[in-house]
């Protein structure tokens, strides 16, 4: 068996004639060029109030054992993370006054106006750490295990914020429940002098919200300062289940009366994480704060925290305003879901846009979009002007679940809307609200064809361009006021079961529709009207995922072909003018597993028609094939467990023909497609695991294998749509949607650039965006006398307690301090503690070797089916033992000599020598460092001798094999010459 499948080998390769010059790795260049959204697994919210930047991790990193470490993000060789050599050892900062098993850190907060001098840093077991960074010591202790019951679980931290802003105040989450606020020594408010041993046992206030009684962990907590007249804390509760209690807005200043001022925020879902945000643009004059939440679908809440102020100023007077309401928005696709895409790159036919227009248009458009506003007003969408798809550079086609088709620009990274064409329903002018499931569009001809879940499928013909210019338009479909300048005709034909697939035959322009029950039908456009309808019966899985229209040469004559392919991975011919079977019927796998793709290639591996030239911009460049009676035509058919390459003469016979196959056997493939190169066409792979692969056409060689970083595949559900939507342009540009709320883009090809403005969009930092002195730090408030409320004791040091005169703040100059504290950084202030920390990134080069530190014994046991290339790399192994004999060699010398030198010595204390042995004592010469040293030599020695033995005696095995397998191919060729 294995002699017959290494003939079968050699004879493919015989016959395929074009492996050199197929698709080649020096060709590609698989990388991520755009992320944009929210990802998913999204667990915890960070903004950047100076520079406005939000970010979401996904994972968290650190030390579990409180250690705490200092990274930088160095843009130099790539954006990468380096660790620093300033440390905060456990040792140093918490001590032994309590002893806990849980010191893991888990805020590390920055004092409000000494920000670069001080952090305060909280421990999971309730202690707090006051650290002065430029001495490198802790100043004050708070916080820890007190106030807690005997005979109970003990309590942890869960969050915590400063509610101060002068740095004197700490409100701290457990997860029980509980909220108590600390006082903290601060610089700007005169007690700010704390000594080594000053710690504080007692909390200042215990907040009583509730969460205790429920059992609730307390998730999250957010404070915005507002000047000591309605300064408020946000608190999110940690809970599977909603609640109208799980999140509450608490008034929290001086003025606050004895009862309670607080918010409950009743939401849909549970949340995650939230955070204050501006929400700004740079055309609004007016700062304007929203508050955002992360709901556990991944969903983003938006409230408007100006409207939350107002409510808890008006509870004040006792009146009864009315509730803010939440805004969901989506980020970056402001639609309903997404069922079915198209993605057309570099259009040949422009480019007339200048930079500066898409700058605008970024800039005007708003970080986060409403899904009320976009469905009341696409206005607020975009202020592009649409005057036809000629000017559009990159194009995105999208199909919804509400029967919307939403064309984007995708010219630059942030894709804006610049047409839309809702969808009636045949009886009325309502939206249909049906679910599309397949898209064919033409940009030569002006076509766009949609199908929907119930079989209807609508023709929208475009008037030639230009077009007026006219704002983000809403088209009906219709033939009404405001679309006739831009839709010359809407037709609709209706088919069985749920449109899969549509193409058009760009000669006779006849519209082929296979549905998910099995029918093809043939319409004339013109008409429309319907040429013939065939059904084609599965036992497995019927439906049609692939129709492709060709001519070929069959016994001499010219034969109009329709290429079907099925979901059971079945391929068959038609006849295109009559719809009748040619040959004797299907061929299909032994073991047929649901297929994904199919496309028809000619010897070359190039589409001749279908996914590569439905996008209409490579009609030029790959014309509709007349007479393919020079080439030798294949079928590719991709299906989740395999991929094959059949003969199309034979397939037209009804004759399954394999001339290449390759079997997936670790993961499942989820999405098939081809993709051209400026000389070759190639095949991407993408699996449920995350594995990408790139593979030549026809022989499946595989090229590149690689992944994507954050994109994890959703199957769809029982009846329902994927929850990942992806699709690719003839140019290998892939654009991957979860869910709209996440957009990768990846291109394939080496040296592609096929994005404006890429750099300035992609680079977060700006220098534009700096506060001025008056943001950065808050203004003093001149307090008035007043009755005392239940927070007077805690917010005293807002307004500098009852005196008229505020305190002065001492502000820091950003640059100079950063530049002090990258300084500080950059020195190791525990060098003991530095060398024990594990650090992320080690320079092999940098470790001195020493002998203590070898190991040669074997601990693991060889695997039996170790591959030849293993087996060839033992030489560079050998060489590293090779240069490793050389070091303790030389070592040896070292010894030696340093024995040597130390003979005279000896000599002199022989007779020394010779009397503690005569009672009994060993020798110093037995006992010297040099003898233990060259022993363990030695012995290490003989270890590297047994490794370069066995280490020949595998090259002399891969040696014997590899002409074994000469022997074998030598003896097939023969044979089959013979």
């Amino acid at each position: 068996m294995f002699v017959k499948k290494l003939v079968e080998k050699a004879s493919i390769k015989k016959t395929s004639g074009n492996s050199s010059d197929g698709l080649k790795a020096s060709d590609v260049d698989p990388r991520l060029v755009f992320h944009h959204g929210v990802p998913s697994g999204g667990a915890k919210f960070a903004y950047d109030t100076t520079l406005r930047i939000l970010a979401l991790a996904t994972k968290y990193i650190g030390h579990s054992n409180g250690n705490i470490s200092v990274f930088k993000l160095d843009q130099e060789p790539s954006w990468h993370l380096a660790q620093m050599k300033y440390t905060i050892p456990l040792s140093a900062s918490h001590g032994n006054s309590e002893a806990s098993d849980d010191t893991a850190v888990t805020h590390i907060l920055p004092q409000p106006a000494a920000d670069s001098k001080r952090v305060l840093i909280v421990f999971r077991n309730g202690q707090m750490i006051l650290w002065d960074i430029r001495e490198s010591r802790s100043i004050f202790r708070t916080g820890g295990n007190m106030l807690q019951p005997l005979h109970t679980e003990t309590k942890k931290v869960t969050s915590a914020c400063w509610v101060c802003p002068f740095g004197s105040k700490v409100v701290v989450g457990y997860n029980n429940g509980e909220l108590f606020i600390w006082s903290i020594p601060s610089l700007n408010i005169g007690n700010g002098s704390a000594s080594k041993s000053s710690n504080q046992n007692t909390p200042l206030l215990k907040l009583n919200l509730g969460y205790k009684s429920d059992k609730i962990s307390i998730g999250s907590i957010k404070w915005v300062y507002a000047g000591g007249k309605a300064s408020r804390l946000y608190v999110m509760g940690a809970s599977d289940f909603a609640t109208s209690n799980l999140l509450q807005v608490v008034l929290l200043n001086e003025q606050t009366e004895a009862r309670t001022i607080k918010l409950g925020l009743h939401l849909s879902e549970c949340c995650i994480d939230m955070e204050i945000i501006s929400t700004s643009t740079e055309q609004s004059k007016n700062k304007q704060d929203s508050f955002i939440l992360l709901g556990k679908s991944g969903h983003l809440y938006l409230y408007d925290d100006s409207l939350i102020e107002r409510y808890l100023i008006q509870c004040q007077s006792k009146s009864t305003p009315s509730l803010p309401k939440e805004v969901i928005v989506k980020l970056p696709l402001a639609e309903s879901s997404i069922t079915t895409a198209k993605f057309i790159s570099n259009n040949p036919n422009m480019l007339t846009s200048e930079d500066e227009y898409y700058r605008q248009l970024i800039k005007n458009c708003p970080l986060f979009v409403p899904v009320e506003t976009n469905q009341k007003d696409g206005i607020s969408l975009s202020s592009a002007k649409f005057t036809g798809f000629s000017n559009v550079q990159n194009l995105y086609i999208t199909g919804h679940s509400n029967g919307t088709i939403t064309f984007w620009d995708a010219s630059c990274p942030i894709f804006t809307p610049i047409l839309q064409l809702k969808q009636q329903s045949e009886n009325d002018c309502s939206l249909s609200g049906i679910p599309l499931t397949a898209l064919y569009f033409n940009s030569n001809s002006l076509l766009l064809v949609s199908g929907d879940q119930c079989g209807m499928v609508c023709i929208f013909r475009f008037k030639p361009e230009p077009y007026a210019t006219n704002s983000f338009l809403s088209l009906t479909g219709g033939t009404k006021k405001g679309t006739d300048h831009i839709i010359q005709s809407v037709k609709r034909v209706k088919s069985n079961g749920a449109i899969l697939s549509l193409n058009i035959d760009p000669s006779s322009m006849h519209l082929a529709v296979g549905s998910d029950q099995g029918h093809v039908s043939v319409f004339n456009i013109d008409g429309p009207t319907l040429l013939y309808q065939k059904h084609i019966a599965s036992e497995i899985s019927a439906g049609i995922i692939s129709l492709q229209f060709l001519t070929s040469s069959l016994h001499g004559f010219g034969t109009n072909i329709l290429a079907v392919g099925t979901k059971d991975s079945s391929v068959l011919a038609l006849d295109k003018e009559t719809g009748n079977t040619l040959g004797t019927g299907t061929i299909h796998p032994k073991k047929p597993s649901k297929a994904l793709f199919m496309q028809v290639l000619d010897g070359q591996g190039e589409p001749i028609n279908g996914s590569i030239t439905e996008d209409g911009l490579e009609l030029s460049e790959r014309n509709h094939i007349e007479d393919a009676t020079t080439k030798q035509l294949y079928i590719l058919l991709c299906s989740e467990k395999a991929l094959y390459v059949y003969s199309l003469v034979h397939a037209i016979q009804g004759v399954k023909k394999v001339l290449y196959k390759k079997k997936f056997h670790s993961s499942t493939c989820c999405w098939a497609s081809t993709f051209c190169s400026p000389s070759d066409v190639g095949l991407i792979l993408i699996f449920t695991s995350g594995k990408v692969e790139l593979r030549s056409l026809p022989e499946l060689y595989l090229i590149v294998e690689t992944s994507i970083r954050g994109f994890n595949y959703s199957p769809p559900k029982l009846k329902s749509f994927s929850y990942s939507q992806i699709c690719c342009s003839s140019k290998g540009d892939l654009v991957l949607v979860n869910g709209g709320q996440e957009i990768f883009v990846v291109s394939l090809l080496v040296q592609r650039n096929i994005f404006r403005l890429l750099d300035s969009i992609s680079c977060i930092y700006r220098k534009e965006m700096k506060l001025s002195q008056e943001e950065l730090v808050p203004s003093p408030v001149i307090h008035k006398e007043k009755k005392k409320g239940i927070f007077s004791s805690v917010i005293k040091d807002f307004t500098g307690s009852k005196e008229k005169h505020a305190p002065i703040l001492e502000t820091e100059d950003t640059k100079e301090s950063i530049l002090e504290l990258s300084a500080i950084f950059s020195n190791e202030n525990f060098p003991c503690d530095a060398d024990n920390n594990d650090n992320l990134t080690v320079d092999e080069d940098e470790i001195e070797l020493n002998i203590d530190d070898i190991d040669l014994d074997d601990h693991e046991e060889k695997r039996k089916d170790q591959s030849i290339l293993g087996a060839l790399n033992k030489k560079k192994l050998t060489g590293k033992f090779q240069v490793l004999k050389g070091r303790l060699k030389e070592m040896k010398g070292n010894i030696q000599k340093t024995s040597s030198k130390e003979k005279q010595q000896d000599e002199q204390a022989g007779s020394v020598d010779q009397i503690k042995k005569k009672y009994g004592f060993s020798s110093s010469n037995e006992t010297s460092v040099a003898k233990l040293a060259e022993s363990k030599l030695q012995e290490n020695m003989k270890k590297l001798q047994g490794i370069n033995l066995r280490t020949t005696e595998m090259q002399d095995k891969a040696k014997s094999f590899s002409t074994l397998a000469n022997q074998v191919l030598w003896t097939a060729e023969q044979e089959r010459r013979n």
